[in-house]
């Protein structure tokens, strides 16, 4: 899929794609009830709200196997673009806590703000060159080597045991933290 322009590129649940090209719908973010994001999805689809749930391939082991499970990029958020007269019947759905609000109103995304995500999905990091000496701390600033944000400057806000980092980014107009592998970092300054 290419990027996101508009509506193309979301789909309804169903596959079934809906014709916003007359009318340009801003994308919204709604928070739902934990673990509840692909079940969102579907119900979504039932009263035809074009939806964004971005997945992620994650390795999670279990106490007698290892299995690639999709998990949502970003835990409780999806990213919906009702009609008007929709707006309310999303929080009819029983997982929708409530849209993310931002000054009063609710929080929208920029194309572009969605072609990174999207990015971020589709093309993924290659982590294979690292420089394990290339101590990471809180507060250090970084910028992203490779992918869909290369060059975005940052903070770190958390290192994880787990070779990855939470990441402070201003760059897109709002505050955006992302979990990125520490792989792709390097430390401005250095």
């Amino acid at each position: 899929m290419g990027p996101v322009h508009g509506t193309e590129g979301a789909k309804l649940c169903t596959g079934f794609i809906f014709d916003f090209t007359l009318v340009e719908l801003p994308w919204k973010v709604i928070y739902v009830a934990s673990r509840q994001e692909k079940k969102t999805e579907e119900l979504l689809s039932k009263i035809q709200v074009a939806c964004y749930l971005p997945l992620v391939k994650s390795l999670r082991q279990w106490s007698d196997r290892k299995k690639w499970v999709e998990v949502p990029l970003f835990n409780g958020y999806l990213f919906v673009q009702p009609k008007a007269a929709q707006r309310d019947l999303v929080l009819q759905i029983p997982s929708v806590v409530k849209y993310l609000q931002y000054n009063g109103a609710d929080a929208t995304l920029s194309l572009k703000e969605l072609n990174t995500i999207k990015s971020v999905v589709e093309f993924g990091y290659d982590v294979s060159e690292f420089d394990p000496h290339q101590g990471f701390e809180k507060g250090d600033a970084v910028t992203v080597s490779q992918g869909p944000l290369k060059n975005f400057k940052g903070q770190i806000i958390r290192l994880g045991a787990d070779d990855y980092a939470l990441i402070h980014f201003d760059n897109f107009g709002h505050v955006l933290k992302i979990k990125l592998p520490k792989q792709i970092l390097k430390k401005i300054g250095q």
